[in-house]
């Protein structure tokens, strides 16, 4: 048992599960016709960000660690407008969610 699970992960690869295919990139549809929009709609003071982003695919193809870095965008934010690429590509309509009161 042992022998096989070491020979199929030699074979295979350890990251084998890791994809690296490209996300495709959606069109603007509805209300959203661009990045500045975009940003401004999901809420948190995102729309700061927008001279950041030249076109709407360097929005949805840029990852974290570039926006860390290179634009200096913080973590709280980086995140935020992360969870709203991923949910406007499952087609989800963009909307402002509140910060909890403490």
């Amino acid at each position: 048992m042992f022998r096989n699970l070491t020979t199929r992960i030699n074979t295979i690869g350890v990251r084998y599960t890791h994809n690296n295919a490209a996300k495709p990139v959606p069109p603007p549809r509805g209300q959203i016709t661009d990045v500045q929009t975009f940003l401004k709609t999901i809420g948190r003071n995102c729309e700061s960000f927008a001279d950041k982003f030249e076109t709407w695919e360097q929005l949805f193809t840029t990852p974290s660690r570039v926006m860390k870095n290179d634009m200096g965008i913080d973590t709280k934010s980086r995140k935020y407008i992360l969870s709203w690429i991923e949910r406007y590509r499952k087609g989800v309509q963009p909307y402002s969610i509140a910060l909890p009161k403490k």
